[in-house]
């Protein structure tokens, strides 16, 4: 992990590279979606209804992503589950993108039900960044995951209900 400038007594402008493994997992689902023969794609197809609320869900997720990556602390290691703050946090990120996945794999498969695409698809990942942000001990990304969520759930219920 590098840091390259010090900003707070803790907090480095640095980079994190699992965060971009993290990253890419949590984008694995779009990756593969061309792959997919899906008759219906509703989360691709939705148009925007509020510009002010698809401004604040892109920039906040941006956000996520930039204090994943590039936000450090001075004590942070490449992976550590020491304690069981560390390892609380960590399983809680990890079945939140399990349960994206599982949301995924519903949804490829015809199950697309508003319901189901709003707890699974969209609040998950604000979820699973926050609970990393919790792990890496990134409070900033824990703000920016809350923040996250919200308008992603309020922009995409907007758009489909």
């Amino acid at each position: 992990m590098a840091k390259w400038l010090k900003l707070t007594q803790h907090q480095y402008i640095g980079f994190f590279a699992l965060g971009l493994a993290f990253f890419v997992l949590q984008e694995m689902p779009y990756i593969i979606m061309p792959l997919m023969p899906l008759t219906a794609n509703p989360l691709m197809e939705m148009t925007d209804k509020s510009t002010l609320l698809n401004a604040a869900e892109k920039a906040l997720g941006v956000s996520c992503i930039v204090a994943l990556l590039f936000l450090v602390r001075d004590d942070g290691k490449w992976f550590s589950l020491h304690g069981t703050k560390e390892i609380v946090f960590f399983c809680v990120a990890m079945l939140a993108i399990i349960g994206y996945f599982t949301g995924w794999a519903f949804y490829f498969n015809g199950y697309q039900s508003l319901p189901l695409m709003l707890c699974t698809l969209v609040a998950l990942p604000p979820v699973y960044y926050s609970f990393l942000g919790w792990w890496r001990g990134n409070y900033v990304l824990v703000a920016l995951g809350g923040l996250f969520l919200i308008a992603h759930v309020s922009n995409v219920w907007n758009n489909l209900h």
